[in-house]
């Protein structure tokens, strides 16, 4: 998704996690400074919310079935989004943590501001209509799934008079947060629409402006979903394994 080299981040104690997750919008654990139970860690920084699985962990590793879908248990690159859009609120903070990495060196979490994005980047005519227009989020909790969760709201929101982002390629390219692959193959009927639009050019200044995180094996990185949209390169090892965490 990026041609940019991946970078050595110096992950970090809990005291410096706090500031800099705060003013960077992301941080990284190191394993002395995450408890045997990650969530003890994380319920420092707010309380632990369940995900579509209904639990309070996921674990994003391969799994069979997910071969021709954009989903986080697939082993297939994932467009830009914010974490459960369809949810109100979205979790705050969006939690990573790495058992084992992918041993091809690839599969980096992808991260950028989604708030500069839309408040600097995006065509003024689709922001305009952004402004106006809520968005109907409809997600299924895996590709395939016949219940599907929706909730209509703006691409741009604010609580607590601070920023939140409800971003997502899929739902606005494929009409799904987690499609399959019919959804993919009937991605033409909304193209040119305003969402396809908004999609695109998402997608493409994501690509320029991502900085990718390839996080160690036993260390944990945190984000805030309110501000960042993240994605995911494709990788090759079906080994890779992490548990993600949301957090309200």
């Amino acid at each position: 998704m990026s041609n940019q080299p991946d970078q050595a981040f110096e992950t970090r104690s809990f005291e410096d996690f706090i500031p800099e997750l705060r003013t960077r919008g992301w941080s990284i654990l190191r394993p002395d400074a995450i408890d045997a139970n990650p969530a003890d860690t994380l319920s420092r920084i707010g309380r632990l919310v369940p995900q579509y699985n209904g639990q309070i962990t996921f674990d994003v590793t391969y799994k069979k079935g997910f071969d021709d879908a954009p989903y986080s248990q697939s082993m297939n690159g994932l467009g830009a989004h914010t974490e459960a859009p369809g949810y109100e609120p979205p979790p705050k903070y969006l939690a990573l943590y790495c058992h084992r990495q992918a041993r091809c060196g690839k599969g980096q979490t992808l991260l950028a501001d989604g708030v500069q994005f839309y408040d600097h980047a995006l065509d003024a005519d689709l922001r305009a209509w952004a402004d106006e227009n809520e968005v109907e989020f409809v997600a299924a909790a895996k590709p395939g799934d016949t219940e599907r969760r929706s909730f209509r709201a703006k691409i741009r929101g604010e609580a607590a008079d601070a920023p939140v982002m409800r971003f997502s390629y899929n739902l606005f390219r494929y009409g799904n947060v987690n499609p399959n692959a019919e959804d993919v193959a009937n991605a033409d009927r909304i193209k040119n629409t305003p969402l396809s639009r908004i999609a695109e050019q998402g997608e493409a200044w994501f690509a320029q402006n991502l900085t990718p995180v390839l996080i160690p094996d036993g260390c944990m990185m945190v984000w805030d979903n309110h501000r960042l949209i993240h994605g995911r390169g494709e990788y090759a090892d079906p080994g890779r394994h992490l548990t993600r965490y949301w957090i309200s």
